[in-house]
C-alpha cells in the first residue's frame, strides 16, 4: 500500500477543483485508487 504525503493529497484536490483533471486522471497519475482520491476531496470540502 502506497502512502501519500499531505502535499500529494492537497495537490490532487487543487487539480480537481481547478477542473484541470478528473478524479480518475488524478488517481492514475498518482497510482492511487480513484475512490481514495474522491475521499481526499470530500475530506477537504468538509
Amino acid at each position: 500500500m502506497t502512502k501519500f504525503t499531505s502535499e500529494d493529497k492537497m495537490n490532487a484536490v487543487i487539480h480537481y477543483q481547478d477542473g484541470s483533471e478528473s478524479i480518475k486522471d488524478i488517481a492514475k497519475s498518482l497510482g492511487a485508487n480513484h475512490e481514495v482520491v474522491r475521499m481526499w476531496i470530500k475530506q477537504f470540502e468538509y
